[in-house]
């Protein structure tokens, strides 16, 4: 996965752009987007939101933003009539998270540069990412994505942790780095056993000195 700097190979919002998307309807009912009408055409082209027992589309926050910002979703509330704006609905999910905006500008990113999205395994790890063209059912989810903002700390047993967790489910750790003027940045992760790094050096100094 590469930096911001790179471009993808695959650009979602381009694509729209060729092939623009009816725009559906949308509730909004506590921190989630509820959709009825033209829910399977939201669902197939992008694999946002997830169904419930009665077969409605349920969105999270980060995929409203993205759908109402593309023009692909309009969220009212029941009995009124006007249309969130994409700030409106913004500042809504800010009183519930606040944390929303970083976590929207990975989400955006990623989507972005073609990848599908899930939601993650639960703080930290904030997303499943799935490969180019992925199909869910099908494919497996090739990163974990662990969100960091640029100057906050981030304890290295948190890092210790979410990396244990990546590998022990076989997958990419990616920190996705949000600096001041909401640039992400990614870096792969990985995780080294220092004590067989010493051991190897000592093994290497003995060769040597014989």
């Amino acid at each position: 996965m590469a930096s911001t700097n790179d471009e993808a190979s695959t650009n979602e919002e381009e694509k729209e752009e060729r092939e623009p998307y009816p725009t559906q309807e949308g509730k909004l009912k506590d921190n989630s987007v509820i959709v009825e009408e033209g829910a399977d055409e939201i669902y197939e082209h992008g694999y946002y939101g997830f169904f419930d027992e009665d077969h409605k589309l349920i969105l999270s926050p980060v995929e409203s933003l993205l759908l109402l910002e593309r023009g692909r979703l309009n969220v009212t509330i029941d009995d009124e009539d006007e249309a969130f704006t994409f700030d409106k609905l913004l500042t809504y999910f800010l009183k519930n998270g606040h944390q929303i905006w970083t976590r929207y500008l990975v989400y955006r990113d990623l989507r972005s540069r073609g990848y599908v999205v899930r939601a993650g395994l639960g703080d930290p790890i904030h997303y499943r990412v799935y490969p180019r063209g992925g199909v869910l059912g099908k494919d497996e989810a090739t990163y974990l994505i662990c969100i960091v903002v640029e100057g906050t700390p981030f304890k290295l047993e948190v890092l210790d942790s979410v990396t244990r967790q990546a590998r022990n489910v076989r997958k990419k750790l990616v920190l996705a780095v949000v600096d001041n003027v909401g640039e992400v940045t990614y870096y792969l992760g990985t995780q080294v056993n220092l004590a067989v790094k010493k051991q190897i050096s000592r093994i290497e100094k003995s060769s040597e000195e014989e």
